[in-house]
Parts: structure tokens; C-alpha cells; sequence
């Protein structure tokens, strides 16, 4: 392949310009796979802003996570929690963005946390902050102080903001946390036990509810409306652009009462979920305890 098919490609997969293509391009020898590699050690063009909020007039302290990547100015990740509690203050914007974000999420579990004001004011203010974010030519801590005032004004606020700036690599390994592959973000999470509300998806062709086995895996849907549902199933793949998907779960333990069965289900180490199904219903199994799904339509 040509150079310059090697530049353009770079360009296009990765998002970076012509003269970092060239660059990663040059330190790798000419080789394309060390170059993509290259640009994801190499390049920074991530920031995780974290943000610690105090409204001095109404005792209210807030905890704000904002990913962006500063090239094209699109928000990553973006999560935020307001609370009376004050320990929520003390966490700080100094660790990394990864033990921040975990944070937030913690908070959000606690005793104080104003979780109709978050949820109220959460999808405003992302919006409102991508908006400034394009219309300014560069993204650092003050420019984000600005935007998060100008959200709040006329109210009070005092501002604590941090930049970490990180390359593609760091923001995809996740900091300081071995996760293997199809684990999720909260395997080694000290968050408790949380159960979800949720339903198993039906299948005409799948297997009767009363021939269910623990360690089956079954195509279920978060149906839990809490605030905090919605966070978890966002985290764990269950929900995409506002609307809550399928997603696969083991089940771990099935009771059965009357005519009716509750099937417990596993997300994550600390998240499971409770689907009360009727005796008759036909559930999708994606993978049975004693044979793989993929190995009875491939037996070689």
C-alpha cells in the first residue's frame, strides 16, 4: 500500500491530522499496524475534565465527569451527581478520571443524593456544554469553569476543575484496573448488591421457562425506571442513546412460585437483576449451561 493510502487511512480510522499520520507513520517504520499503535500511545486527544461543584447559599455539593475529545470537541463520557451530603466534596479531582468516574457513581448510591435534580438538569447541561465546547477554539479547565457558570447562573457556584489529559490508549485501558476481556467497568467495584427490575425476552424457538438452568445465558431487558438504573445499564451495554437495548445475562438462581417463576440474573459481580416470568412463557436462551449456542449451529 502506497504512503499516501497509508496516511489517509490513518486519518479516517483514527481520527488524527495529516502530519500526526505522518509522524506515527515515520516512528513506526512505515508499518501501518505499528502506527495505528503508535497514535493511540502517542497522541493525546482526550481530556477528562473533573469537576467539583459547592453552591454555597443552598448546601449543595456536586461531582461532574466530562470526557472530550478536544480535536472535534464530541463529549465521550459524561456523568455527573448533586447531593446535601458533604462528604461528596472530599473526593478529589486529583485522582485519576477512572477512580472519579467510579466515585460519582457511588455517590449517586448514598444517603443525600438529589437524584430528580440530577436527573433533571443531567441531559440539559450536556448539551449545553457540547454546544460551547464546539463554539470555542480551545478546550482547557477555564474555558470549562466558563460553560459550567454560565449553565448555572444566576446561582452561586464555586468551581474545583481538573484536566487529565490522556491518549487513546490510556482512555480505552482504563487506569489501574486489569479488566479482562467481556468484563465490565464495575468487576472490582465495592458498590454492594443492586438489583435491577428486568424482563426476558420470548422466543418461540427457545426453551421453556420450567427447563431453565442456573448458568443458562438468556437475552434480557433492563426495565428498572430508577435514575440509578439507567446509569448501571448505561455502563453495562443495556442502554444506547436513551433507549434501553437487550443484553445478555447468566442466570444465577430461579425460585418458583405458584404458576410464576422469579429468575435472578447476573450483570456484573455487583449488579444482578429479578424477572418475574409466567409458568408457560418461552424464553430466548443465547447459551445453555451444558452446550454452547454457537457450538449447535457450528458443531465443528
Amino acid at each position: 500500500m502506497k504512503e499516501k493510502d497509508n496516511i489517509q487511512l490513518l486519518t479516517e480510522e483514527t481520527g488524527c491530522d495529516r502530519s500526526e499520520a505522518e509522524f506515527a507513520l515515520s516512528v513506526s517504520g512505515g508499518n501501518l499496524e505499528k502506527a495505528i499503535s503508535a497514535i493511540g500511545f502517542l497522541l493525546r486527544f482526550i481530556t477528562a475534565f473533573k469537576i467539583k461543584l459547592i453552591f454555597p447559599q443552598e448546601n449543595v455539593y456536586g461531582l461532574i465527569h466530562i470526557a472530550v475529545n478536544v480535536k472535534t470537541g464530541e463529549i465521550l463520557r459524561f456523568s455527573e451527581v448533586f447531593s446535601h451530603n458533604p462528604a461528596v466534596y472530599e473526593i478529589s479531582a486529583r485522582s485519576d478520571w477512572f477512580s472519579f468516574e467510579k466515585a460519582i457513581f457511588s455517590a449517586r448510591l448514598d444517603a443525600g443524593a438529589m437524584e430528580s435534580y440530577t436527573q433533571s438538569i443531567e441531559e440539559n447541561f450536556k448539551i449545553h456544554t457540547e454546544k460551547a465546547i464546539k463554539a470555542i477554539p480551545v478546550i482547557n479547565a477555564e474555558e470549562i469553569r466558563k460553560i459550567t457558570e454560565s449553565f448555572f447562573s444566576p446561582k452561586q457556584i464555586s468551581a474545583e476543575i481538573v484536566g487529565e489529559e490522556l491518549s487513546l490508549t490510556q482512555y480505552k485501558k482504563l487506569p489501574d484496573y486489569a479488566l479482562k476481556q467481556n468484563e465490565t467497568f464495575f468487576t472490582g467495584y465495592e458498590l454492594g448488591f443492586i438489583k435491577l427490575d428486568a424482563e426476558i425476552l420470548e422466543d418461540s424457538n427457545g426453551k421453556p421457562v420450567r427447563k431453565i438452568s442456573e448458568g443458562d445465558t438468556v437475552l434480557s431487558l433492563i426495565t428498572d425506571e430508577r435514575d440509578i438504573a439507567h446509569y448501571l445499564a448505561h455502563l453495562i451495554g443495556g442502554r444506547k442513546d436513551g433507549i434501553m437495548i437487550p443484553l445478555p445475562a447468566t442466570v444465577k438462581k430461579i425460585a418458583a412460585k405458584n404458576n410464576d417463576f422469579e429468575i435472578h440474573l447476573n450483570y456484573t459481580p455487583s449488579v444482578t437483576g429479578l424477572a418475574k416470568i409466567n409458568g408457560g412463557a418461552v424464553l430466548k436462551v443465547l447459551e445453555s449451561k451444558s452446550r454452547s449456542w454457537w457450538k449447535k449451529i457450528m458443531p465443528w
